[in-house]
């Protein structure tokens, strides 16, 4: 059973769920609202990650090619207004990686570089037997805390906290390790206390069989996910694809957006344990704003700025995307589930047409029912002739709910005439997704290329509905709370929740100043009409 709002999932309530719902008793809005009131952003969701320039260091074990130096191997990034160097300016040799709060030590100087999105590699060298020792990573994996996976492949295990769910110790490898070309070292640095995620930050060490081209600048990290390591040139980025719409006041900056998507974005877990492992610093735990902080970068990506700010936010969502779709070959899917899951369809449909990618399209074109939320959680309801919102359940579970309060808070009405849930426009519909299906909504049609890849209009239709009606209630010809009983009593309207009928109207939790301000100048010059390949 899906946790009920603002219940901690295990244990005692946490601080600031306590002041959440004393926050909401005080003002009269818990039983109105029956969810929390949205949180604040995470710092990974808002605020530039620690140090901008650079965004990791190495050590230099042994002098690197002349022509650049410690310093300079420690700091360069590919830069799109200037000639890019040469691989061998770009590769320097590395007896230890440092990114973040986590160091890897190596037994000697290999090879070394970074990736275009700042992420390191390094590969064995001639007398190495081809392979890369490393002696120790720190923060040190002890009690179960501070795990690391090489090439992680599971969907429902995972070897980086004890504290989080699905912990299976025989997943963190003894060191030294001899690591072989084509793979990922994904290491996880633990918080202290445990509160909603287990996890402080994550980061992955790529080894590769040899330096990539241009030492690495101009490739995206392989996924971490898995044992295939396709290496993407991020010059196939078709950015020409991108619309250049004028800029708004509330436009939040590239460069945020950009370190907002700076660290491993650790998310190849099934169902709302997931959020367990989604490390602080790196990306939010909750779904709800995983979804609305993709949306609103999408939508910034498509307003006109700095070239080669664009590129590097570019560069950093679709390496999301990359990792995401690698975990989908390998069993990853994200079913409908309260607010926990949705918002990756997004990354994914973006990711495969700025790669221009038809293979990664089509998993995302040709799903089976139950992989994405969006589309697991919206329907067109036989009564209504409406998309409704509400998940699969049986009618039986509807009414559990709708009668006790009990079972899952977002369950379809079993009859298709209204919305879902304990209550229209209250709960999961409102406070964690309508928000962000009305963002995901605009990008869509803003970019009517990825409609090709989305191929699903119901969340279209959705947002427009919440947007300029809000909650769907009537006609209903059911009664409250009667176990699929007709309401011959129209004394006080007829059906289940008939003063509902147009309630909470482009409300939501979870939102963006900017995303409402995108709606407002765009959505009515967005065209209903688009043509694909």
């Amino acid at each position: 059973m899906k946790e009920a709002c603002l219940l901690p999932r295990t244990g005692k309530p946490s601080l600031r769920l306590l002041l959440t719902r004393a926050a909401l008793l005080a003002g009269g809005s818990l039983a109105l609202a029956g969810c929390p009131q949205q949180e604040a952003a995470p710092p990974a969701a808002a605020a530039p990650l620690e140090n901008a320039t650079p965004a990791a260091a190495l050590t230099v074990g042994s002098a690197p090619p002349a022509s650049v130096s410690p310093q300079a191997a420690a700091t360069a990034r590919p830069d799109s207004s200037v000639a890019a160097p040469t691989r061998s300016a770009l590769v320097a040799s590395c007896t230890q990686v440092k990114q973040y709060e986590v160091t890897f030590v190596l037994d000697r100087a290999y090879p070394c570089g970074q990736f275009a999105n700042g992420d390191y590699w390094v590969a064995p060298t001639a007398d190495s037997l081809g392979k890369v020792k490393v002696l120790s990573i720190s923060p040190a994996f002890s009690s179960g805390r501070n795990g690391f996976e090489v090439n992680p492949t599971q969907v429902d295990r995972q070897g980086f906290d004890s504290r989080a769910s699905n912990y299976l110790r025989t997943l963190v490898p003894a060191l030294p390790y001899l690591a072989s070309p084509n793979q990922s070292i994904v290491k996880a640095k633990s918080l202290s206390t445990f509160n909603k995620t287990a996890l402080d930050t994550a980061v992955v060490l790529t080894v590769l069989a040899a330096p990539p081209a241009d030492g690495g600048s101009t490739s995206f990290r392989p996924p971490y996910f898995g044992r295939s390591k396709p290496l993407y040139s991020t010059n196939r980025l078709r950015l020409d694809r991108l619309p250049s719409l004028a800029p708004l006041a509330s436009a939040p900056t590239l460069s945020a957006l950009s370190a907002r998507y700076q660290r491993l974005q650790l998310d190849h877990q099934l169902h709302w344990s997931a959020d367990e492992i989604h490390p602080l610093k790196n990306m939010p735990d909750y779904g709800a704003w995983i979804a609305m902080n993709f949306a609103e970068a999408s939508l910034r990506l498509m307003v006109d700025g700095d070239a080669a700010e664009r590129r590097k936010l570019a560069i950093n969502m679709v390496q999301y995307g990359i990792d995401l779709d690698a975990g989908m070959q390998g069993g990853l899917h994200f079913n409908a589930d309260g607010g926990h899951r949705h918002g990756r369809k997004l990354v994914l449909a973006l990711s495969a047409l700025l790669l221009d990618d038809p293979a990664m399209a089509a998993r995302v074109r040709d799903f089976q029912q139950g992989t994405f939320q969006e589309d697991g959680q919206l329907y067109v309801g036989a009564g209504a002739g409406q998309v409704l919102f509400g998940g699969l359940c049986s009618a039986e579970d509807y009414w559990d709910n709708q009668n006790t309060g009990g079972n899952s808070r977002d369950c379809r009405d079993p009859y298709g005439y209204i919305d879902g849930g304990q209550e229209p426009g209250a709960y999961y519909q409102m406070c964690c997704t309508a928000k962000g299906y009305k963002a995901i909504a605009l990008a869509l049609r803003l970019m009517p290329s990825l409609r090709c890849i989305w191929t699903d209009d119901k969340i279209l239709r959705y947002a427009d509905r919440w947007v300029n009606h809000g909650a769907w209630t009537q006609p209903d010809p059911y009664q409250p709370n009667g176990n699929g009983a007709l309401d011959n009593n129209p004394s006080d309207g007829t059906g289940r929740w008939p003063a509902l009928h147009g309630a909470a109207r482009d409300g939501g939790y979870y939102g963006s100043e900017f995303a409402d301000a995108m709606w407002t100048a765009y959505r009515a010059q967005a065209s209903d009409t688009y043509s694909c390949p």
